[in-house]
């Protein structure tokens, strides 16, 4: 449907944090390669990519769809920042369609349905390999990227799957180290099957 193809993607594994290096985001790196102006990604991802895409269409019924399914995931897990990515073929990034906020501080800066991210990041990791991205501690890892008013220290992300390729990314972020653990991932995996054919209907053929 949406991204590149990912022959029998493994629910069982998962990609873990990097074990070396830390992650000391500056707010010049993170504007690069965070952007709600929807620019276009490096040519290795444009490659990457299906030309005949079809578009991600939201309309004010899709958004609130897609809040609801955001806010029933973030009833079990307070104080945990609840979002998610679908991709959008225009601009060859994720795009934020809900959130719930936790592990952090709502600045105003980053919005439902403007804000986009490359795929450099954990999200783009747990996208483009098609596995649950499990992060411990985002100082270890340098894939993490930050956001305006974060207090993120562990970072779970899993892919949501519709006709063998990723749609879309379900991120969950804790202010709390170890946050997550391999129980966390087969849940949110479940989570992002559940939900694929409902993502499925926010996609509407090549313009």
């Amino acid at each position: 449907m949406t991204g590149p193809a990912r022959p029998d993607p493994r629910r069982g594994g998962y990609c873990a944090q990097a074990s070396a290096g830390r992650c000391q985001p500056a707010r010049a790196e993170f504007e690069r390669t965070n952007t709600q102006h929807g620019t276009q990604a490096g040519a290795g991802e444009r490659d990457a990519r299906d030309s005949a895409e079809p578009d991600l269409r939201l309309s004010p019924d899709d958004i609130a769809h897609a809040h609801a399914l955001i806010d029933e995931l973030s009833r079990a897990r307070s104080l945990q920042h609840c979002a998610l990515f679908l991709w959008d073929p225009a601009v060859r990034r994720l795009r934020l369609v809900a959130q719930r906020w936790g592990a952090g501080e709502d600045l105003g800066e980053v919005l439902v349905g403007t804000w986009t991210i490359a795929l450099s990041g954990v999200c783009g990791r747990a996208f483009t390999t098609g596995l649950p991205a499990l992060v411990h501690d985002v100082e270890d890892d340098p894939d993490f990227l930050s956001f305006p008013g974060s207090r993120t220290r562990s970072e779970l992300a899993a892919p949501i799957i519709c006709d063998g390729r990723p749609t879309g990314v379900v991120n969950l972020e804790s202010p709390r180290v170890g946050a997550y653990g391999r129980a966390d991932v087969e849940a949110l995996g479940t989570w992002a099957d559940s939900v694929g054919e409902t993502i499925r209907g926010f996609y509407g053929g090549p313009a």
